[in-house]
């Protein structure tokens, strides 16, 4: 029999696909051990290119899945559903990611502290540029400048791209200049 957190994943994956969406992460977090609290699910969509789907595009998928998620009835307490973007601080949960981003800067936290490259202390999580990603493993260099560091997948808690100061300038410039041609084709029209 699946696990829920597998159950919650197909369901998702399902309901985000009837609208041409991709699953990047469905998780159940919340609540207590002894029942109690708001659970909240939270399903993180892109488009199949990588790009961002629109608020239209997730409440559409929010409306089937949560559909799909009281048919089911497989979480059996009140909880929130929350679908949307991915966002730029995207996460990483398979070595397919990796491969995708590879050159991107990134945040992985490790189960378990593992020596610091220069020697001096040990790391908990890390920042720093994706490098040669493989199905079994990642290698960051660091963003300290202090070397690098090779990563089995099994080894990192949870990970997330994170941009770097130049990537969010490009990232502004593009969005200013999408609002000024908006504006512009506005203003054509009246």
């Amino acid at each position: 029999m699946a696990t829920l957190a597998e159950q919650i994943n197909q369901l998702a994956g399902a309901a985000l696909a009837a609208h041409g969406l991709v699953l990047v992460h469905a998780r159940l977090s919340g609540g207590t051990a002894s029942g109690r609290g708001k659970l909240t699910l939270d399903v993180m969509a892109e488009m199949p290119d990588g790009t961002s789907p629109t608020l239209e595009l997730c409440t559409q998928a929010s409306r089937t899945l949560s559909a799909q998620m009281d048919v089911s009835d497989i979480i059996k307490s009140p909880y929130t559903l929350e679908v949307g973007s991915a966002g730029l601080e995207r996460p990483l949960t398979k070595p397919a990611d990796y491969i995708r981003f590879n050159g991107k800067q990134a945040k992985i936290t490790l189960h378990r502290p593992m020596p610091a490259p220069n020697g001096k202390g040990v790391l908990g999580s890390a920042v720093g540029i994706i490098t040669e990603p493989t199905d079994d493993e990642v290698t960051l260099v660091l963003k300290d400048g202090t070397g690098s560091i090779t990563v089995r997948h099994d080894q990192i808690h949870h990970a997330h791209l994170t941009p770097s100061a130049e990537e969010l300038r490009e990232l502004m410039k593009a969005a200013t200049a999408k609002a000024a041609a908006l504006k512009n084709t506005d203003s054509d029209t009246e």
